[in-house]
């Protein structure tokens, strides 16, 4: 979080510049040709709406068709996209989730109880969805893809998430339970050694 803060206080400042240099007394305009700016052009956003005839034909200018208009408008957008949800708590309690598969696992296979069970198979879940999401997240972009398959990809997320629940939960209260049938998968390949 801390690096997000330093990278996008340097973007500002890289910005700033820029602007300082495209404002009407800025190094850029003093060097070109005065006529071409209008006089209320005093940042990027504003300047991709100034007309430019052929910037191209002016030698000092040629770095001024090639500055991205478009870079202040993305970053505000991306600002915005990231205020819409709490990250770090989401961050914190996945760690939390992660970290607590070291004593749910040898407590389910200690004590095989039914809430353990509940416990473990809820952080499973939880545990898979996430993965998954992020799977989702960064192989389903709306850029890439277009808007309908990341909304498709997160339905059928979402819908493989409660019904792996759902199945895990109906072995734990109808079945002989989670860490049960843990251990006689294990002891499967005993029983085939045993007899030979």
């Amino acid at each position: 979080m801390n690096f997000g803060r330093v990278a996008n206080i340097n973007v500002f400042r890289k910005i700033r510049q820029l602007e300082t240099l495209v404002k009407p007394g800025g190094l850029l305009v003093r060097s070109c040709n005065p006529t071409q700016f209008p006089k209320s052009t005093s940042s990027l956003t504003n300047l991709s709406r100034s007309v430019i005839p052929d910037a191209s034909n002016y030698p000092k200018c040629r770095i001024l068709s090639k500055l991205p208009a478009q870079s202040t408008v993305s970053m505000t957008q991306t600002r915005a996209a990231s205020a819409q949800g709490d990250h770090v708590r989401l961050w914190v309690i996945e760690r939390i989730v992660s970290a607590s598969f070291l004593a749910l696992i040898p407590a389910a296979l200690i004590f095989e109880n039914k809430f353990i069970d509940i416990l473990l198979a809820a952080a499973i879940v939880m545990h898979t969805h996430w993965g998954l999401e992020a799977i989702v997240l960064d192989y389903a972009r709306p850029i890439v893809v277009g808007t309908l398959v990341p909304k498709v990809a997160f339905l059928m997320l979402n819908l493989l998430s409660a019904a792996t629940l759902a199945g895990l939960l109906v072995l734990i209260y109808n079945g002989p339970g989670l860490t049960k049938v843990i251990k006689n998968g294990w002891a499967i390949g005993k029983d085939r050694q045993k007899a030979s």
